[in-house]
């Protein structure tokens, strides 16, 4: 049975974890608190605390259990675990390197399309990223290990059934309305990882977004609509930045389709 453990089992994770163990894929995590390791076995999945400081505190034990395993998927977001880019980066090599010792093959970090600056353009995996931007670094990191296959995902703003940033929104007021949004749907990272997972094929680098991008005070004022609640409020100007991140990469290299190629497609209604 193929095998692959996931670090930091979040709001993404979790739903992952789930879908890769209907898949038939022995599954294991981490959680960074022993409440958050009860919580997860409740999901009945593998379940081990592990916090990253940046040195890897994890019972010695249940660490080999946990790297015990074919893959690893790195999704751990810099504030959840970090104050500071420093400790972030070393936190992640470390965990790197200890899984090499334990034989795992296969690599997937998790990183996201804010690793380009708030610029007009159309942005794909060849253009160049913001080279202050910590994750950037973490991706050139990573690609420097020869000795196992790493996939780098840069996901778009993240969209979920429960969970869109609209609600947060709601009647405030934001800048840049004409601004293009860059958004995906958790099911189709959660599918894009599923295959990264069945290929694994030296170095590769992809963004996951909607290919779909409507200016933000037409695409949030609409859903917010549908959602019955009161809308954010947005300046617009023809100086608005255009920045959209092109997704198409893993489409044209691996066949990937997006179930949800339409931001309008990803509103859960009440």
């Amino acid at each position: 049975m193929r095998s692959v453990a996931i670090i930091g089992l979040g709001w993404f994770g979790l739903p992952l974890a789930r879908d890769l163990r209907n898949l038939g894929w022995e599954v294991k995590g981490s959680k960074r608190t022993h409440e958050g390791v009860e919580e997860m076995r409740l999901w009945r999945l593998e379940t081990y605390q592990l916090e990253l400081t940046p040195e890897i505190n994890a019972d010695p034990d249940e660490l080999h259990a946990l790297l015990a395993v074919d893959s690893l998927v790195i999704n751990l977001p810099p504030s959840d675990y970090f104050f500071d880019a420093h400790n972030y980066i070393q936190g992640i090599e470390n965990l790197v390197n200890e899984a090499l010792l334990y034989g795992v093959q296969h690599l997937i970090f998790i990183s996201s399309s804010s690793v380009f600056p708030q610029a007009d353009g159309i942005f794909n995996e060849q253009s160049p990223a913001d080279e202050n931007s910590t994750l950037y670094e973490i991706e050139q990191m990573l690609f420097q290990f020869d000795d196992i296959d790493v996939d780098i995902l840069r996901f778009g703003g993240l969209i979920g059934n429960d969970r869109h940033p609209v609600y947060q929104m709601s009647g405030k007021s934001y800048p840049q309305g004409n601004s293009p949004v860059n958004l995906v749907h958790l099911e189709d990272c959660s599918r894009a990882v599923q295959l990264l997972l069945e290929t694994p094929s030296g170095h590769r680098l992809y963004h996951l977004v909607a290919p779909q991008h409507p200016s933000r005070a037409s695409y949030y004022s609409a859903v917010a609509k549908k959602l019955r609640i009161a809308p954010p409020n947005f300046d617009c100007s023809s100086q608005d930045p255009q920045r959209i991140i092109d997704g198409k990469k893993i489409c044209d290299e691996l066949d990937f389709v997006y179930q949800y190629p339409d931001p309008y497609l990803m509103i859960n209604h009440p």
